[in-house]
């Protein structure tokens, strides 16, 4: 029902059995930035820019934090780089990003929070991930997600027209199309909430967590209740 790949450092991976929307966890993807630091860099002192928005940023916006960190404490991302011009923020560990979490409240980075520029740097995940490493100050452009249900019907469709790609140590199902099918029929029903490309499926028929478990709790269901995180259009 699905055509869904595992993701390797933007590589191809195996799809799936659609029999079954099943398929065994493979080897880990996701790039992680929790232990990285810059001991020969200078320390300077770790002081803390305002962020441009003030006050929490609302779901479906994109807003801008800038702030200096510490080049002697790990970074402590975990991101997923799957879509290739962006990093989503998979979890967040001890470290700089922690830090200025811990101290700024109201303009914390949170997981799932899209990161889509590095100080002046956009559209290449893999320049993004470089200029976080090399770069003490950051300028980041972020979007945060909204998350709204939708419910699908596959009855005797043999597909039902996407195409997801994933990291096995995410908690997503990336969409990277959306053809003809069920999801395409739900998108002229409901302009309002249709499901487009890089858009994540996070919960699947109340299931949240990996990406095996989510395929799983598809299995042998005609009725497919999805939660759906949809970013605002990338520039």
């Amino acid at each position: 029902m699905f055509g869904a790949c595992c993701c390797a450092n933007g590589g191809e991976g195996d799809v799936i059995d659609e029999s079954k929307l099943v398929q065994d966890r493979p080897t880990a993807e996701q790039f992680d930035m929790s232990s990285m630091t810059q001991p020969k860099a200078p320390v300077a002192a770790a002081k803390e820019v305002t962020a441009t928005k003030k006050g929490p940023a609302e779901p479906g916006s994109t807003f801008s934090v800038s702030f200096r960190r510490n080049p002697t404490e790990p970074i402590g991302l975990d991101i997923d780089l799957i879509d290739g011009h962006s990093a989503v923020i998979v979890d967040i560990k001890d470290g700089a990003v922690k830090s200025w979490n811990d101290k700024n409240p109201d303009t914390a980075l949170r997981v799932n929070d899209r990161i889509i520029e590095v100080n002046g740097s956009r559209s290449d995940s893999n320049n993004l991930v470089t200029r976080l490493k090399s770069d003490i100050v950051w300028s980041l452009q972020v979007q945060r997600p909204i998350e709204f249900p939708i419910s699908i019907n596959r009855a005797e469709a043999p597909s039902l027209g996407m195409d997801l790609r994933y990291a096995p140590n995410g908690t997503t199902l990336m969409i990277t199309q959306v053809g003809d099918g069920p999801m395409q029929d739900w998108n002229r029903r409901n302009p309002e909430r249709a499901v487009t490309r890089h858009d994540r499926i996070i919960q699947l028929n109340g299931v949240r967590g990996s990406p095996p478990q989510l395929l799983q709790a598809s299995e042998d269901a005609e009725t497919l209740d999805l939660v759906i995180m949809h970013y605002p259009t990338l520039p």
